[in-house]
This record gives C-alpha cells, sequence and structure tokens, in this order.
C-alpha cells in the first residue's frame, strides 16, 4: 500500500480543482452602458391576413389569383412591361411513333421532355437580357421588361438552353422537363 504525506496530498487535492477561468464570464465583465434587446417573442402588431382554401374551387381561385399577380405588368417592378410569350410542350418522336403507332409515346404531355418557352422582347439586345432559371420559375430582367414566370412542371436547370433569336428578337428557352418515369411518363 502507498502512504502519501500532506504535502502529497495537498499537491493531489490542487491537481483534482478545476482550474480557474482565464476568460471572463458574463458577471465577471463590466457593464457597457448599452442595452442588448431582443423581438423573437414579441408579437407584432400587423397581423398578415392569409387565406386558407377550404375547397378545391378556393384553393384553385387562390392559385390562380397568385399567378395573376406574377404576371402583372411589371410585376412590382417600376418602368418594366411585361413581354408577351408563348410556352409549347415538346416530344422526341421516331417512324414507330408516328407511322405505326407501336412506340409507347402518347400525344399527350405526359410524353413530352421539353418545355419550349418563347418570350418577344421587341426593342431588347441579347447583351441586355439577364435570365434566372431554377426549379419551378424562370425570371427575365431586361433594361425594358420584366417577366416572372411559374412553371406548369418541374424542369431540370442544368440540361435546360437558352437561344436568342436576333430576327425576331426573340428569347427562346428549350427547359428539360424533371420527370419521374413510370407507365404514363417515357
Amino acid at each position: 500500500m502507498v502512504e502519501f504525506t500532506a504535502a502529497q496530498l495537498e499537491k493531489l487535492t490542487e491537481l483534482m480543482r478545476p482550474p480557474e477561468p482565464e476568460i471572463l464570464q458574463g458577471d465577471d465583465l463590466s457593464s457597457s452602458g448599452y442595452e442588448i434587446t431582443s423581438t423573437r417573442n414579441s408579437i407584432s402588431t400587423e397581423k398578415e391576413v392569409t387565406r386558407t382554401p377550404k375547397t378545391i374551387e378556393e384553393y384553385e381561385a387562390l392559385e390562380a389569383e397568385e399567378a395573376e399577380q406574377l404576371s402583372k405588368v411589371g410585376a412590382g417592378i417600376p418602368d418594366k412591361k411585361t413581354p408577351s410569350y408563348t410556352i409549347n410542350y415538346q416530344q422526341s418522336v421516331s417512324a414507330e411513333d408516328i407511322f405505326l403507332q407501336i412506340g409507347p409515346k402518347t400525344p399527350s404531355t405526359a410524353s413530352c421532355e421539353n418545355l419550349i418557352v418563347r418570350v418577344k422582347m421587341p426593342g431588347d439586345k441579347k447583351e441586355n437580357v439577364d435570365l434566372n432559371v431554377d426549379a419551378t420559375s424562370v425570371t427575365i430582367t431586361s433594361s425594358q421588361f420584366y417577366l416572372k414566370l411559374p412553371l406548369p412542371h418541374a424542369i431540370n436547370p442544368d440540361t435546360s438552353k437558352a437561344n436568342w433569336d436576333t430576327a425576331k428578337e426573340t428569347l427562346v428557352l428549350t427547359l428539360k422537363l424533371d420527370r419521374e418515369f413510370d407507365f404514363v411518363n417515357f
């Protein structure tokens, strides 16, 4: 058995005691005269009015109203017009699909691979157009026009393309649809 002296026991208790912090803690800091406040838990006096649809018809009307607000002239940006645009579907078909009708494709949009968006921007040039494409919408900003267009289907922005038709002053977007392949979408 090991015997300890009184001095060794005191040194051992000093080793076991937690060290004094070298960093000042909250109560040790001097007051700066500034008050720190937070509004995280306070209730806002302005209440946002949100309508919750109770039926499918109300939901569809709310969605249509939101789409209408997004497509209004300028969409909240002064001195900008909303350009005219068209949206078409495109699918790759072969002779089997058209003449022999033995391919799995149908004339419906469920068999389409691309979404073609043509935006007419008369008076603008390709250099003035700023294009932002994400999975659910397209935003086009130029010196004269602004368009935020929600898309009817999700797309893959990484495989999509954009071209400028100088003769028609039209921006042509070929957006690759992002769909799961199943018995309908092939």
